[in-house]
């Protein structure tokens, strides 16, 4: 597939299928130096708390009701208190959980952002680079939302959730969902595809694959409802020029009834990897 980044530069991209694991992958990919430039916008809300337009606020007012869910998550599916969010942002997440009675620890690679969680939510937040100073085998929970997609070393990564995660531990990873209905429709205007910032696009098989290639187990697989409304309005921009908030909001309801009476693929998905001590 061939598509550009409709939300910065308009640099050309396409979509790269892996014929042994299925895993779909940006080509290029950006040097690792050179990423850095394509997050460089006010606009990008993942990283900012101060966008006032309409996207933006309801953005917020999902991330804010969702914050608490995904504490309840944490709850249903371990009774340990030590987390690590890695891609912490700007520290909401880590800031209810440390309100719900956890130890946080972040790691976030935007300094502005880090520098924000920390000074706002008095959190203890690190670079990519320093998690080398963590203790091994010390976390009951690590999360990662919407974020692995972002990551250039996949096996690093899971390599690093291995040796900081307790034998009893809980990875939360959500990821947008290539195989949702709202992907189908929107085909290379899916904003989640978000090209180059994405580097990898995860459905379910090699997902598992990936996980299971580091002895962690997927126990559960759980929607994220919200992303298909949210998703949809910057697909449509992208599409047509315009957000058409009642045409895009129709099309997430029919993307999320499409999952909930069939093939339970959400616009975004929670997988909850399950640590495995193999002999």
């Amino acid at each position: 597939m061939d598509l550009k980044d409709y939300f910065l530069t308009g640099e050309p991209f396409s979509i790269l299928e892996c014929k042994e694991c299925g895993l779909l992958i940006t080509y290029p990919q950006p040097l690792e130096q050179e990423l850095s430039k394509y997050y460089q916008s006010e606009n990008y809300i993942s990283h900012s708390n101060k966008q006032s337009d309409f996207i933006s606020k309801l953005y917020r007012w999902v991330r804010n009701y969702t914050l608490g869910k995904k504490v309840k998550l944490l709850q249903r599916f371990s009774a340990g208190k030590n987390v690590l969010d890695l891609g912490c942002a700007t520290g909401e997440f880590l800031a209810r959980c440390k309100r719900s009675g956890y130890k946080v620890t972040g790691a976030e690679p935007d300094k502005k952002s880090g520098d924000f969680a920390r000074s706002t939510y008095g959190l203890d937040v690190y670079s990519l680079e320093e998690l080398k100073k963590l203790t091994p085998v010390s976390f009951d929970i690590i999360t990662q939302w919407h974020v692995l997609e972002h990551v250039s070393d996949l096996n690093a990564r899971f390599e690093l959730m291995s040796k900081l995660l307790k034998k009893d531990g809980v990875c939360f990873v959500a990821l947008p969902n290539p195989a949702s209905a709202d992907a189908a429709h929107y085909k290379k205007w899916w904003a989640a595809y978000d090209v180059p910032r994405h580097l990898f696009h995860f459905r379910r098989q090699p997902l598992k694959l990936l996980a299971n290639k580091y002895d962690f187990k997927v126990s559960a697989i759980l929607p994220m409802k919200f992303d298909s409304y949210y998703v949809s309005i910057l697909s449509e921009k992208h599409m047509t020029g315009s957000p058409n908030y009642i045409k895009a909001l129709f099309g997430g309801f029919k993307s999320n009834l499409k999952a909930k009476t069939g093939n339970g693929e959400y616009s975004s998905l929670i997988y909850v990897l399950k640590k495995q001590n193999r002999p």
